[in-house]
């Protein structure tokens, strides 16, 4: 099942563990990471492919709201969003898939896989460039005052 012409489906794993292992052999663009599997959980496997061979990972979970605890402990690992998986099974598959889509459309164009982009590559430049520094602060309350 691909997603969008411009999408494919280079594996499927069976457990954590397994999606580690591939990640290694053929790291993807994006991989929808389920916190329940056997072998290894999600968490630990979106631990261990951001240290590993880092790539985009969306976690998939059938109760987000059951397994909030484990959901932040991935994101805070490196797993940019969360999304319950689709009934597909039910009446209007699409509506239901609907979610999961645009976050992969999303996500895809934040990393710059989108259909047609050229990859642009600068200049040389014979001096350094500036880097202007920035310390970004996010918090809820109760954060830094």
């Amino acid at each position: 099942m691909a997603f969008e012409p411009a999408h494919q489906i280079i594996w499927v794993a069976s457990n954590g563990a397994d999606a580690v292992q591939r990640c290694v052999e053929q790291t993807p663009d994006l991989i929808l990471m389920d916190l329940i599997m056997p072998v290894m959980d999600g968490v630990e496997a979106t631990r261990r492919i951001m240290a590993e061979t880092p790539c985009a990972i969306v976690i998939v979970t059938v109760d987000r709201e059951q397994n909030m605890r484990r959901v932040f402990e991935a994101m805070g690992h490196g797993a940019l969003d969360v999304v319950d998986t689709p009934a597909i099974g039910g009446p209007n598959p699409k509506e239901a898939a609907a979610p999961l889509l645009r976050k992969i459309l999303n996500i895809d164009w934040l990393i710059g896989q989108r259909v047609g982009r050229e990859h642009v590559v600068a200049a040389p430049r014979s001096e350094p460039a500036r880097r202007d520094r920035l310390v970004a602060i996010g918090s809820s309350a109760g954060g830094p005052a």
